[in-house]
């Protein structure tokens, strides 16, 4: 996938969303005026139902058309003709919310306007309290008898959040879907490039030593050539190292194939650590030797519960990284010590190192250690997965360890007990 395609997902995706957010916000406050509406509406018929009641127990009539008023967002008041028992009041409050469906708590305030005084009590309590209407905070018709519902705020409020609650829910659901999704597509990108890179790699690697072989033939089928012994040996160990290095990529290759299998059935047994090792670098002697290099495993026998044809190519990935990587002459020492439960073994080089954001990405499959502008590093970006991977599924564990310029340690830890 192109890097402006995943852009133009992304400005779409983004867009969408302050899109939804919009008309999410817009709906939520709509649902929140409309439950507003029909919250007062309801509760200014049970005001008048209450009030209709109270004027047949009092034999009174009232002149006004609205009796009910609405006086803030939470406080309704009724004018009546004559004082009333608080707890008259609330008995037939509590029948008309019940009948209406309005369960929020409230409080009930008569004002006395000969008294200039307010009664008030919370709906279902039979305690009372009196204080000067001035100190209630309700704006009261002080020219006749008032009662008052007040709803506490918060319950209000409470109502309201739960709406903005549910809409900030799933725009946040929305945010994260798409942050994932774009995640996916960048990883897949990744992915992509690296796949491309290895694909490229694997290319150049095959051809380089096909096409070394394919001259060195046809120089030795030149009849030319037969009677120079020394030119004919030449080209054959040519073909020979050419070969060797064909069938090492081709190994590398089928590394990789073999990763993708879900499930790897390694073949357990005895098998000496140190013996494996002695075995994985026997094959870079010589090219040690034609670099001035060296190589220095210490440490006694030890025994664990391996597959040794992967052990061998975890420690033949190890040794060729470190050559690989060797800034003059590879100086290359791997060292077993036995712990109580684990051996652990080392293997450190004198290459470039590894910097600390590197070694995030180094046992990841197909990722490369950038070098810059040198090209002289080849290899698939499959070794150190592979080493990762066998070494787990032995239960054991790899870490990385340098000072860049340095030198890189590998530090393995395979456990002594049987593989179960």
């Amino acid at each position: 996938m192109r890097e402006k395609t995943i852009q133009l997902i992304v400005i779409v995706g983004v867009l969408a969303l302050l899109i939804l957010t919009s008309v999410q916000f817009f709906w939520a406050q709509n649902i929140v005026e409309l439950e507003d509406k029909q919250f007062n509406h309801k509760v200014k018929i049970a005001l008048s139902n209450a009030g209709y009641k109270l004027r047949l127990i009092q034999h009174s009539s009232i002149s006004t058309i609205h009796p009910v008023k609405q006086v803030s967002e939470n406080q309704f008041i009724v004018e009546i003709q004559d004082i009333i028992n608080p707890i008259a009041i609330d008995s037939i409050l509590q029948q008309e919310f019940q009948d209406l469906e309005l369960e929020l708590p409230y409080n009930i305030a008569i004002y006395d306007c000969f008294t200039d005084s307010v009664v008030h009590s919370l709906g279902g309590s039979k305690q009372q309290k009196t204080v000067a209407a001035e100190e209630f905070g309700v704006n009261w018709n002080l020219d006749s008898y008032n009662f008052g519902v007040i709803f506490p705020t918060e319950n209000r409020y409470r109502q309201d959040l739960n709406i903005w609650a549910i809409t900030i829910l799933v725009i946040l659901m929305m945010a994260v879907l798409l942050g994932y999704v774009i995640y996916l597509l960048v990883q897949q990108k990744k992915l992509d490039d690296i796949k491309n890179d290895f694909i490229n790699n694997m290319t150049h690697e095959l051809k380089t030593p096909i096409s070394t072989i394919s001259l060195s033939a046809d120089v030795l089928c030149n009849e030319e050539n037969y009677n120079h012994p020394e030119r004919i040996s030449r080209y054959a160990h040519i073909i020979r190292e050419e070969n060797a290095r064909l069938k090492s990529q081709v190994e590398k290759v089928l590394q990789a194939a073999f990763l993708e299998h879900e499930k790897i059935n390694l073949a357990f047994s005895s098998v000496d650590l140190k013996e494996i090792i002695e075995k994985a670098a026997k094959p870079f002697a010589l090219k040690l030797e034609n670099l001035s290099g060296s190589i220095e495993i210490t440490g006694p026998a030890a025994v664990i519960q391996g597959d040794p044809q992967h052990l061998t190519h975890l420690f033949s990935n190890l040794i060729d990284n470190a050559i690989k990587y060797a800034i003059d002459a590879p100086e290359i020492k791997i060292s077993i010590q036995e712990q109580e439960r684990y051996v652990t073994v080392a293997v450190c080089d004198n290459g470039i190192g590894i910097s600390a954001d590197n070694q995030k990405n180094i046992f990841k499959k197909f990722y490369r250690v950038p070098t810059g502008n040198i090209h002289n590093v080849k290899g698939f970006g499959i070794g150190l997965n592979y080493v990762k991977l066998i070494a787990e599924e032995h239960k054991g564990t790899v870490e990385v360890s340098d000072n860049l310029e340095k030198g890189t340690c590998f530090t393995l830890n395979f456990p002594k007990e049987s593989h179960k």
